[in-house]
């Protein structure tokens, strides 16, 4: 009863399970049957699997693991006409078991259930035979299974040593040579159900791929053989790819990855990249370009030719005088300041020097080449083509300052006339400030006094620094640079067992000389002093005036004939020195009213030469006419002419520590007066006119000792002052735009300079605007007057771009050019130098030639030395500041600088 009732339950199951499959169209396990349009599913029958782990799989990607025999179908359908194939990824183990596919592929039409996949138990010490045709070179080596090696002399049948159970995978190692073949294994592997014999071994000849690369500097050059045997080329020369290449094998070559560090292009030579394989291959050509980079730099300080009004400014040179070379060829023709660049590039590696073929036209001066020589491995940007307009050039003296007390800087003279001139010169005065200065007629600049060191040779040296009274000259008839000399140093006349010569010397090596008053018109000796006043008249003679001998205040005044002095004599004669007025006391008050009038004691004064030949004296530190005299800043204005002093200003400028009438900027009155000052720094233009900068005193509201930066033009025919620029109160921060210039806004001279407020319209470049720029407050600052006109201003102790680090010796570079309407405001332009204080200055080398580089100033100082000389070259000496490494701003200096502006 149990068992009848199982049997109709399977029944009834088996009924309802073909009804659920024939109402879902699942397949059924037949042959492909039936038409439709697919999808159709792919299937079969596996017999005789005992193992685990067969996976078969379809199309190389659908898989499915088999875990016993029976029938299989494949997961993923396709569609109507879509082809299959299926094969054995895993072979069954434990036991091992060859399985083999029958009707594997095929194209599908309707359900595929015919693909057969038989299976069989693995032999046991099974061999593995092969059997090897086409061999002729030597070497062949077969491995089974990665182990079992096989050394094949010549064609024929060969049997692997050792029994295999199971699988079984025949490989080349070593592939024949002499000659070199290619050998291939067919149907090398699978799992032996019995002994195996005849795997095909097929032997041909083979041959290299190679050839030559050339030109090749960078690295990381990838070469490929038929798009997949890749050959890393690391230097010149030939190479050859790895894979050999059967006889009659084609083979085409490529770049696949160029070149790096640097970039290159390497390419193919036509004709060598692709062909058939009939013997090696060495013939591919494989050039890579040579790298190159461009050679140039930048021009600065040409002066640029005349325009011809009204055509623009700064033109650039038009006649190709100014040319440069590389490698003393690849000539270039340079018409203006700016870059350049050479045409012809220079290879990776390659030297370049680059230097001056022709110098241009427009100027006398040469130009210095920097950075210009060395090896090509970049393009080259850096080489400075220096042609010394807006340049400083140290000329003379040392690059280290004095400090009293400690390392005294003395000055340099030989006792007797050296037989060679030493390069560079060695000859300098000692290191010094408030020193006056004169041009003679033959441009030479002649120095006197000031504070300092006192030549070297006395006994004992003296570390103490204090006024002197010795007389130098700067001899300019060596061209373009000077040469101090002691004037009247070799002086052979005789004074009973001595000479002038030695006396002269002997005088410059002693510190706080007295003077020699003989009387009123009498000659004599000034008394060592500085802060003295200096003029030089129309017959070149020189003036001096006042000053401090260090702790009192003096008023003589003193005429220095220089006769016949002239280079050819500078150092064995002498001019004649005469106490011309004034007195040889000290802190002598002024005389306003009445009698000999006369300028009180004082130090630090302003003077002006005008172009009548008349001295002019401005302000000051000493004493005022009252009674009695109060020692103060002064602003009283005193003229010298027909030998009398004249009190020109009137009003209370007798009194001391005036505060100043300042009016309405840019309309003379005469009410207007500077108010009281010293070290402010003065110019006498062409049109009559003193002007009047800065310094040391009172402002509109009295702050006392202020440092100002207002300046003032006072016209000589109206005898009114005029507010101009700057500001009426003191202790101002400086304006600076955004970079400088290289001259002021109405310069002609340089070749095609951008970044004036006024240029060449045909230069594409954006002027640097001048708007609201002004040098801070500053006293002791040197100040020249170009043959334009036009106002300079060097350094001095003030203020700025941003004041924070207070107060300092300044080393910046200024140019004032007037408004054409006298009176009104012009424009200020900031030249060179620094926009903070405390700067050291940057020297280079004193050889002769004198090289010039746009780099090199100056360091931040006050109380210089300052000339022009015939040329309109500017010229500094000295002062107190920074020398190339000082930290303190504490020094004494003694070296001479020179400054070219553009014509």
């Amino acid at each position: 009863m149990k068992e009848a009732t199982k049997t109709l339950l399977a029944a009834t199951l088996l009924s309802a399970s073909l009804s659920l499959a024939a109402c879902s169209g699942l397949p059924k396990a037949a042959s492909p049957t039936g038409g439709g349009t697919g999808p159709y599913t792919i299937g079969g029958t596996v017999t005789g699997l005992t193992g685990t782990g067969l996976v078969l799989q379809d199309n190389g990607g659908d898989n499915l693991t088999i875990t016993k025999a029976g029938a299989f179908t494949f997961a993923k359908s396709i569609t109507s006409g879509g082809a299959y194939l299926v094969t054995v990824v895993t072979q069954p183990t434990g036991p091992a078991q060859s399985c083999a596919v029958t009707g594997g592929s095929g194209t599908a039409t309707a359900n595929v259930t015919t693909v057969a996949i038989a299976c069989t138990n693995a032999a046991v010490n099974a061999t593995i035979g092969v059997t090897v045709t086409g061999l002729t070179g030597s070497g062949l080596v077969l491995q089974d299974n990665g182990g079992d090696s096989l050394t094949v002399p010549t064609s024929g049948s060969y049997t692997f040593k050792t029994p295999v159970n199971g699988a079984y995978s025949v490989t080349v190692l070593t592939q024949p040579t002499s000659p070199n073949q290619l050998c291939t294994v067919a149907s090398g592997s699978g799992t032996a159900t019995a002994n195996v014999t005849g795997i095909a071994i097929t032997c041909v000849n083979s041959f290299t791929i190679g050839g030559n690369v050339t030109g090749l500097v960078g690295t990381g050059l990838v070469l490929q053989d038929n798009k997949g045997d890749n050959y890393t080329v690391t230097a010149n020369g030939a190479f050859t790819f790895k894979t050999q290449l059967p006889t009659g094998t084609a083979y085409a070559v490529t770049v696949f990855s160029q070149p790096t560090s640097p970039a290159q292009t390497c390419a193919l030579a036509q004709g060598t990249d692709s062909g058939t394989a009939t013997a090696n291959v060495t013939s591919v050509v494989v050039n890579c370009k040579a790298v190159t980079f461009s050679v140039g730099g930048t021009v600065v300080g040409l002066a640029g030719r005349t325009p011809t009004p009204p055509n623009s400014t700064n033109l650039p040179l038009n006649d190709n005088s100014f040319e440069l070379q590389n490698n003393l060829g690849n000539t270039l023709i340079v018409p203006e300041n700016g870059p350049f660049k050479f045409a012809t590039p220079e290879a990776l590696n390659d030297q370049y020097q680059v230097s001056v073929f022709h110098g241009a036209s427009t100027q006398s001066q040469g130009c210095t080449t920097w950075n210009y020589k060395g090896v090509v491995t970049a393009n080259v940007t850096s080489i400075i083509v220096d042609c010394a307009h807006n340049d400083w050039t140290w000329i003379d003296g040392t690059n280290k300052a004095g400090v009293a007390g400690a390392t005294p800087q003395y000055g340099m003279f030989p006792t007797t006339a050296p037989t060679t001139t030493p390069n560079p010169f060695t000859n300098t005065p000692g290191a010094r400030y408030g020193a006056v200065g004169w041009t003679d007629k033959f441009g030479s600049l002649f120095l006197f006094g000031g504070d300092g060191w006192e030549l070297t040779g006395k006994n004992p040296a003296d570390t103490v620094n204090a006024p002197m009274n010795d007389l130098w000259v700067c001899d300019m008839s060596w061209g373009d640079f000077c040469q101090w000399q002691l004037v009247g140093g070799y002086d052979p006349t005789a004074v009973g067992s001595t000479t002038v010569g030695k006396q002269i010397i002997a005088n410059a090596q002693n510190e706080g000389q007295p003077g020699v008053y003989n009387g009123l018109g009498l000659a004599g000796t000034p008394a060592a002093r500085l802060g003295a006043a200096s003029w030089t008249d129309t017959s070149g003679n020189f003036w001096l005036f006042g000053g401090s001998n260090g702790n009192n205040f003096l008023n003589d005044l003193w005429e220095y004939n220089i006769g016949g002095l002239s280079p050819a004599n500078y150092t064995t004669a002498e001019g004649q020195w005469t106490w011309v007025g004034g007195s040889a006391g000290v802190d002598q008050p002024g005389n306003y009213s009445s009698g000999t009038l006369v300028p009180g004691s004082r130090t630090n004064a302003v003077t002006w030469t005008d172009s009548s030949g008349n001295f002019w004296l401005f302000g000051g530190y000493g004493y005022d006419g009252q009674t009695p005299a109060v020692l103060g800043s002064l602003n009283d204005l005193w003229e010298y002419t027909g030998g009398h002093w004249v009190f020109v200003s009137g009003g209370n400028t007798n009194k001391a520590n005036q505060n100043g009438i300042y009016g309405t900027q840019g309309t003379a009155a005469s009410t207007n007066m500077p108010g009281g000052r010293q070290e402010a720094v003065g110019w006498a233009d062409a049109h009559g006119n003193l002007w009047l900068f800065g310094g040391e005193g009172q402002d509109s509201v009295g702050t006392a000792f202020g440092i100002l930066n207002d300046l003032w033009v006072y016209n000589i025919a109206s005898n009114q002052w005029t507010f101009v620029a700057g500001s009426n109160l003191a202790n101002q921060t400086g304006t600076y735009p955004a970079q400088p210039v290289v001259a002021a806004s109405n310069a002609i001279g340089a070749a095609g300079t951008c970044g004036l407020a006024v240029g060449d319209s045909a230069i594409p470049c954006s002027p640097i605007s001048l708007t609201g720029a002004l040098p801070g407050s500053r006293w002791g600052a040197s100040g020249w007057i170009d043959a334009s006109g036009n106002l300079w201003l060097f350094g001095g102790w003030g203020l700025d771009s941003t004041g924070t680090n207070g107060n300092g010796a300044l080393n910046d570079l200024w140019v004032y050019t007037p408004n054409s309407t006298a009176g009104q405001p012009g424009t200020w332009a900031w030249v060179k130098g620094s926009n903070t204080g405390g700067q050291n200055g940057v020297y280079g080398d004193e050889l002769i030639p004198y090289k010039t580089y746009e780099i090199w100033t100056p360091g931040g100082r006050s109380n210089a030395t300052h000339w022009v000389d015939l040329n309109h070259q500017f010229w500094l000496f000295g002062g107190a500041g920074y020398d190339s490494t000082s930290t303190t701003g504490n020094g004494y200096l003694n070296d001479t600088w020179r400054y070219l502006p553009y014509p």
